[in-house]
């Protein structure tokens, strides 16, 4: 509507202007046809008086002439006629109105016509018509014909052209308030309102505005713009889907990678209380054997079957594929989460893990198997670099005066580190570059997928923190898991 107000006031300024010019030169055309109007009807009379004046003055003498004119003057109500004497030593009754210098083109038998204002500020025409009177003396008939009839009639060609701008301006300010209203207006606020569903990610109204001016045309790119960002926003959640799918899909096959890798130590883990169990059904089937020795029997039985389902209940539920569900985690039973998975490799390849925990919870907001997986790869990383076994150290801690990376968007976070340590190989610096990188490996072909370390540092990232690194070769290597402490208003 702004707009609207805006392009009115600029028409009716430029309609405003023009007929106030238009208004000036009517009437200054006007003022001057009527003075010439005047000045024609002057010089008439005074063509008339002139002659009978010359005749009566030959005829009859001067005063004869001039008793003429003070008749002839009671007969014109709105011109005034007097005798004037064309010199500065007549009677002072007889001098012109003007000065005489201005009248010395009657010397040349012209008439003259003049504006002059009296005392009293009002305007008159004058009109002097020469009279030449034996003995070259020279006369005129001066004619006086008020102006007022016409600054009358300027007046009120002003105040009518004043009424006619006023209604101008009034009607078009209505008018065009009305019409910008239907024509600007309204369609102005169904476009805003479309524009700003836009803005706030709503794509499902369209808004078509009727007819072929700029603003339909304007609607009409406003929908095309519409159904392109619609189609690139389903787009986009299809391949953020997709990738996501893809994602979960690698994270799943380096579960299963390390799930192989665990299988083995597993199997032995296996083997002793089968055989335990197979020993003691043996012993039950002899005859002879007392009831208290059957029910000993069956207790172990019973014990080491139960251990067998719970290490498989382990391995079923870290290969399990399932959805993200991020929730408040103690770091420190996750670390214990990981210990039952790992025994059998660890006794398998002689690695010691030292599990150091933090004194008091350290409370994050992550997936527990995610964090489970982070380690998992972290700690078997480790195993591989120490073939003649070692110790490998895992603790968790509140990190203090962390340099945080660049990019972080809150690096006044406080943070907590899982840290684990190895005794291995180390990791060469050009090494330490790529190590991160899918697929990148150096193990031999069928060892490993190259996908482990990614996979972790893909995991962490998603959780808002990072992996930094600190190797020495042929002395081991640090990984350190930062996370950001849990924020109790983010989770139920």
């Amino acid at each position: 509507m702004r707009l609207t107000i805006k392009i009115t006031l600029a028409i009716l300024l430029g309609v405003v202007l023009i007929f106030s010019v238009y208004s000036y030169l009517s009437i200054q055309r006007e003022r001057e046809q009527l003075k010439r109007n005047l000045s024609r009807e002057a010089r008439h009379i005074g063509e008339s008086l002139r002659v009978m004046v010359t005749e009566l003055w030959q005829q009859h003498g001067e005063e004869e002439a001039l008793g003429f004119l003070l008749r002839a003057n009671q007969g014109y109500s709105e011109t005034l006629v007097r005798w004037v004497w064309v010199s500065n030593d007549g009677p002072a009754s007889y001098q012109p109105r003007v000065p005489v210098a201005h009248l010395d083109r009657l010397r040349f038998e012209e008439t003259v016509t003049l504006m002059a204002a009296s005392d009293e500020g009002h305007d008159f025409l004058l009109t002097y018509l020469p009279v030449l009177l034996p003995g070259e003396r020279m006369g005129a008939i001066e004619l006086t014909e008020s102006m007022a009839e016409m600054h009358d009639y300027i007046q009120e060609s002003l105040r009518r052209s004043a009424i006619v701008v006023g209604a101008l301006v009034v009607s078009g300010l209505l008018l065009m308030t009305v019409l910008g209203s239907i024509w600007v207006g309204r369609p102005m606020r169904k476009l805003r309102a479309q524009a700003e569903r836009i803005g706030t990610g709503d794509f499902s109204t369209s808004v078509n505005l009727s007819g072929s001016d700029e603003l339909a045309e304007l609607s009409n790119t406003i929908e095309r713009m519409r159904g392109q960002l619609a189609q690139a926003r389903d787009a986009e959640q299809a391949a953020h889907a997709a990738k996501f799918e893809a994602l979960e899909k690698l994270r799943h096959t380096e579960r299963l990678a390390t799930l192989g890798q665990l299988s083995a130590g597993m199997a032995h883990e296996l083997g002793t209380p089968l055989n335990v169990i197979a020993g003691r059904a043996k012993l039950i089937t002899r005859e002879g054997m007392a009831l208290e020795d059957i029910t000993r029997s069956a207790t172990i039985i019973h014990e080491q079957a139960q251990r067998m389902t719970g290490i498989m209940r382990q391995l079923l539920s870290f290969a399990r594929r399932g959805e993200a569900r991020k929730q408040r985690v103690d770091l420190n039973l996750v670390m214990r989460a990981v210990l039952p998975l790992l025994e059998p490799t660890l006794n398998k390849q002689q690695v010691e893990l030292c599990i150091d925990e933090a004194p008091a919870e350290l409370l994050v907001c992550a997936d527990s198997a995610q964090m489970q997986q982070v380690l998992l790869n972290l700690i078997l990383n480790g195993i591989h670099a120490m073939p003649d076994g070692g110790k490998i150290s895992l603790s968790s801690y509140p990190a203090a005066a962390v340099s945080v990376p660049d990019g972080f968007e809150n690096p006044d976070q406080s943070w907590v580190c899982l840290q684990v340590s190895d005794q291995g190989s180390g990791i060469e610096l050009e090494v330490q570059k790529h190590m991160f990188d899918p697929f990148f490996t150096t193990k031999d072909v069928g060892e490993g997928t190259g996908l482990g370390l990614s996979i972790a540092y893909g995991i962490v990232q998603e959780h808002g923190g990072w992996i930094a690194v600190e190797s020495v070769p042929g002395k081991g290597s640090t990984f350190r898991v930062y996370l950001p402490v849990d924020c109790r208003g983010e989770l139920p």
